[in-house]
């Protein structure tokens, strides 16, 4: 029973693993060195189950739907607070700042996590707090990379001067291209925040991770650190959600 778990799944490796979507038998044996035989009938198991599925008049084989089933039940047990824990921790105990996940709400975010600094003096928002979606480095990550057709009315409820928004845009249009977001002071005075998005496996926006630290005592090495360390555990996150890209 191991030996054929082990054997369909080396198929499936192969399917999956590659840009070719349609198979025959033996295109199948040769990638996987396994007999004709085995891979016939292996194949055959796993059409039953639908997750394979025979071409007729090809009679070549794809991959099969229940695999978008079983990723979609999955997906909807993905809990991001769940998920990103464990990384925020490792995150804060890297920069020693506290960190912060924040989930977007309609015109606000709202912080749903938080892993406290080590240090004495640090900065404590609240895991509840909900902040005005077009203020600090969070926020506009998410505002970045969120649909255009989705965040036009939002920028004009939240900016009303046709001039600020049009800068604004021009500053989201910059994060996207860097992939994170630096803020100063925007929420609280005299201190510093880095923030990068969050994905699920369609790549819409889940949230967005930051780090926020007092401004006077963040140098700059410190700074290309902290975008360096917040870029990479947000995308740590991303890919438990599912992200491939």
């Amino acid at each position: 029973m191991i030996q054929s778990i082990d054997r369909a799944m080396l198929i499936i490796g192969a399917m999956s693993g590659s840009q070719k979507d349609k198979w025959l038998v033996a295109e199948l044996a040769e990638e996987t060195g396994l007999p004709i035989s085995t891979v016939y009938r292996l194949l055959q198991s796993l059409e039953m189950h639908n997750l394979v599925s025979q071409i007729e008049h090809t009679k070549q084989y794809e991959l099969g739907f229940k695999w978008v089933e079983l990723g979609l039940k999955k997906y909807e047990k993905l809990d991001i607070r769940h998920v990103a824990r464990p990384i925020l921790e490792k995150l804060a105990r890297e920069v020693e700042e506290t960190v912060y996940l924040n989930a977007p709400n309609e015109d606000v975010s709202i912080i749903v996590d938080r892993i406290d600094s080590p240090r004495n003096v640090r900065i404590i928002d609240s895991i509840g707090e909900r902040i005005p979606m077009h203020i600090g480095a969070a926020n506009k990550t998410m505002l970045a990379y969120a649909s255009p057709q989705n965040t036009e009315a939002l920028l004009k409820q939240l900016i009303p001067e046709e001039e600020v928004r049009s800068e604004f845009k021009q500053q989201l249009r910059s994060i996207k291209r860097k992939g994170f977001a630096i803020s100063r002071g925007e929420k609280t005075e005299g201190t510093l925040a880095v923030g990068a998005p969050v994905f699920d496996f369609e790549g819409t926006v889940l949230g967005a991770i930051s780090i926020e630290a007092l401004e006077i005592q963040t140098m700059e090495d410190q700074l290309d650190r902290f975008i360096e360390k917040v870029t990479e555990a947000a995308e740590e996150i991303s890919s438990a959600m599912g992200q491939t890209n």
